[in-house]
């Protein structure tokens, strides 16, 4: 398992697009509008009472992964009456205490609990849509070249446009950051009502931080067939300032009914925001000088509620049935995203000035402010019925599940232009588009003889989509043996009803606010997953697993939608595939696995994958750049790999060394995969996504008697494609298209020490001590660098009983 970005999880050397992720059971909201992942940093740990990761499938598990299934479990009932308060600091040192390095602007008043307080709103008088804000824009010229004096009120009317919107937020600030902070409060206890147990969790948690990555970004000439020399197209360097905030609370109530049967309603709430600020700066091959700055306000939000129930029915039969009802919505609001680009003619010591177009579209990726909204609601429900035969020896189980998901997207991208109407030469007096973004863009400068607003947007930027998904399965557990050998079998089916709906409009007719077409996408799957898992019992401290399954990956809503955006982070266009298929695996594994001393294991495993119709992002050369998509590769993929495993005590090397545990996993693994593009069909290589390598060191002492805990923790992983290049785009010769993101070693170092009888915890922990550059290279140049600086951390906590 592997950490991605402080957040996204790779399992077995394989991206986050094909694992899972699950909370008490059930599928989430998903809070990234472009990728198949649950980010894992807005999901405190105190709500946690394991997370546990499945890498075989049987038939009781969803059989959408492929990778792994990471399966979040929150605590369920307390052991007793305690109250725990932490607070934490931490210091990085990229940006606290460097004075005045961390770029910021004029926010809301609630940015402190990561929501917007309307300072960055649409305002109240814009155009319902696309359409309207033309029609207004086209009046206004009219009016401006001395046409029709009937269209002043309209002209007027788009003045004030610009005038509507905020112009504080565009005011650029550095400041010096303080260390970042944490506090958290639980509490827990069980009362007895109606002579049971009912049992009450509650927890709150809160944390602000800052933090700088220091960027660079470059694009080769090989994005275009012109330049066949592989010349620099572009190169920036920068740094992206972002303050994070995140909060949230969790209350878990369960009651048990005597001693076979119990309630539980589980609440999860979880708010975050990134507040962050891009300066770049470097040149293009038009050629120019360029500077780049964007403003970005992102606030999330999830709910998750679950009502679940477990009942041992008759006596004798141990039958056990199990059920529960979910609900989980997750909202993304992006609003007020700010792009400005200056530029000057290379080499010169002329000013920059600010690249806004005069009275036509404009480009929002130059000078523009972009609004976007994502609702995302799942309801989940399912029950299952275990029987147990001959003493428990057998187990037959059998159970029905069911997910509907609905979510909306909504995006405006508006453009700013020079409104002043003239027919060659400067259009506005370049004193003022040498200012700063606040200078430029305050309300005086807004009208005919300054500026305006237009919009981009187009009618795909917008979707609304469902998913629905119906599953039942069938499984039995059973001992049996061959001689004198012991085994254990489980296996059964899995039959999975999947399908997909979205819809989004195409284009809107003339002199009209509804769409003249639609683009649909309808899909429907039936699929059959079988598994079959066999144990060879070899002795009482030594197995021998065999596996063979069945699974499959879907796209996403957000992968089949044909909205397109300009990532600035990327400096790309991401856009969907409304004809992408989902992908179908074949599983194979065998593991054996001895386990000397309780905790302690000592594995080797090997594995086989069979992908068909295998997803993959892709990236695609265009005229102004790259656009960024996904695919399925035609024809079948393969992935195999080998992995080793061992949890160690080290007193067998000597008694000094009795307080010491030794933990080390390393899995290799092969992939290949030959794809038809078009006409062309590119040489095999390895799938996007696959590390050649994945490695975990980790060491743990423990001192039994001051009970001081240190863990010392590595992991890297290799080498792999990111994004794939398509066949045939570029003249690349003996050099790959493809982007390929490096191996990068993270070293991580925690110190607990407990007090006063385990009341008291301090805590030190070091995150990323190497703070290795995470970077991407093709055509063998690098072309992208971050490097977000080490985490120093220190928490104190006690806990009442």
């Amino acid at each position: 398992v592997t950490l991605s970005e402080g957040k996204f999880v790779y399992v077995r050397g394989v991206s986050e697009r094909y694992n899972s992720t699950t909370l008490n059971g059930a599928g989430l909201s998903s809070t990234e509008p472009d990728k198949k992942a649950f980010a894992f940093d807005m999901f405190p740990a105190e709500f946690l009472q394991n997370a546990n990761v499945a890498k075989s499938f049987t038939p009781d598990l969803p059989g959408n992964f492929v990778g792994g299934l990471v399966q979040l479990n929150t605590i369920d009932f307390p052991e007793a009456f305690a109250i725990r308060v932490n607070v934490s600091s931490s210091f990085n040192d990229n940006v606290t205490f460097k004075s005045n390095n961390f770029q910021s602007y004029e926010g809301g008043g609630r940015d402190w609990l990561g929501m917007d307080d309307g300072t960055r709103a649409l305002p109240a008088n814009i155009p319902a849509n696309r359409y309207e804000m033309d029609k207004l824009s086209s009046q206004a010229k009219s009016f401006f070249k001395g046409g029709n004096t009937a269209n002043q009120s309209d002209a007027e009317r788009w003045a004030s446009l610009g005038q509507a919107f905020n112009s504080s937020t565009w005011k650029r600030n550095t400041m010096t950051a303080a260390p970042n902070t944490g506090f958290g409060v639980s509490f827990s206890n069980i009362f007895n009502v109606a002579d049971n147990d009912f049992g009450i969790i509650a927890s709150l948690t809160y944390s602000n931080a800052y933090s700088i990555n220091l960027m660079e970004r470059l694009a080769n000439g090989g994005y275009n067939d012109g330049l066949k020399d592989f010349s620099t197209k572009f190169k920036f360097e920068g740094t992206q300032s972002t303050r994070s905030v995140n909060w949230g609370g969790l209350l878990n109530l369960a009651y048990k009914l005597g001693g076979s049967n119990s309630i539980s309603l589980k609440n999860i709430y979880n708010r975050s925001s990134d507040d962050e600020v891009i300066f770049l700066e470097g040149f293009d091959d038009l050629p120019k000088d360029v500077r780049l700055v964007s403003y970005q306000f992102v606030q999330k939000e999830l709910i998750s509620t679950q009502l679940s129930g477990e009942h041992t029915v008759g006596e004798g039969t141990n039958l056990l049935f199990d059920w529960r009802l979910g609900y989980s919505r997750s909202t993304r609001d992006e609003p007020d995203f700010r792009r400005l680009r200056y530029s000057r003619d290379r080499g010169t010591n002329d000013p920059y000035v600010a690249d806004i177009s005069p009275l036509q579209q404009g480009d929002g990726t130059q000078a523009g402010r972009f609004f976007s909204n994502l609702k995302e609601n799942v309801v989940t429900g399912g029950a299952n019925i275990t029987l147990p035969l001959n003493q428990n020896q057998i187990k037959l189980k059998g159970g029905v599940f069911f997910e509907n998901r609905n979510r909306d997207f909504t995006a405006r991208s508006f453009t700013i232009i020079q409104s002043h109407v003239v027919t060659n030469g400067a259009y506005l007096n370049d004193n003022i588009l040498t200012s700063d973004p606040a200078a430029i863009f305050k309300a005086s400068n807004f009208g005919r003889d300054g500026l305006g607003i237009s919009e981009d947007s187009k009618p795909t930027d917008s979707y609304t989509a469902k998913e629905q998904l119906y599953a039942g399965f069938a499984m039995i557990e059973t001992p049996f043996t061959i001689g004198d050998s012991e085994w254990r079998f489980v296996g059964g089916l899995r039959v999975e009803s999947n399908s997909q709906n979205l819809t989004s409009p195409y284009s809107f007719k003339p002199n009209s606010n509804t769409p003249d077409s639609l683009i649909a996408t309808d899909r429907s799957t039936l699929d059959l997953l079988p598994s079959l898992n066999l144990l060879y019992k070899i002795s009482t401290a030594t197995n021998l697993r065999f596996s063979a399954s069945q699974t499959l990956t879907r796209p996403t809503l957000r992968e089949i939608a044909p909205f397109s955006f300009y990532d600035f982070q990327t400096l790309s266009v991401v856009r969907g595939n409304p004809t992408l298929k989902r992908a179908l695996i074949k599983n194979f594994d065998m593991r054996y696995e001895i386990f000397p001393e309780a905790g302690e294991v000592i594995s080797v495993g090997a594995f086989y994958k069979i992908f068909t119709d295998a997803i993959e992002n892709t990236i695609t050369p265009t005229s102004s750049g790259v656009e960024k998509s996904f695919a399925n590769a035609e024809g079948n993929a393969t992935n195999y790999g080998v992995e080793f495993e061992l949890r160690k005590g080290l007193a067998f090397l000597s008694s000094d060394l009795s307080n010491f545990l030794f933990n080390a996993n390393l899995a290799l693994v092969s992939s290949d995969i030959t794809v038809k593009q078009g006409t062309k069909v590119q040489p095999s290589r390895s799938m996007q996504g696959q590390s050649p390598y994945s490695l975990n060191i980790g060491i743990y002492f423990t001192d039994p008697n001051a009970k001081t805990s240190i863990n010392v923790a590595y992991n890297i992983s290799g080498k792999k494609i990111a994004e794939v290049g398509l066949a045939g785009s570029w003249n690349e010769g003996s050099l790959s298209s493809h982007t390929y993101e490096l191996p990068r070693s993270v070293i991580d170092v925690s110190v607990i020490q407990p007090l006063f009888e385990n009341a008291f915890e301090i805590k030190f922990a070091v995150r990323d001590l190497l703070n290795m550059a995470q970077v991407r290279e093709q055509f063998g140049k690098q072309i992208e660098s971050n490097v977000r600086g080490r985490n120093f951390n220190l928490s104190f906590a006690y806990r009442f009983r």
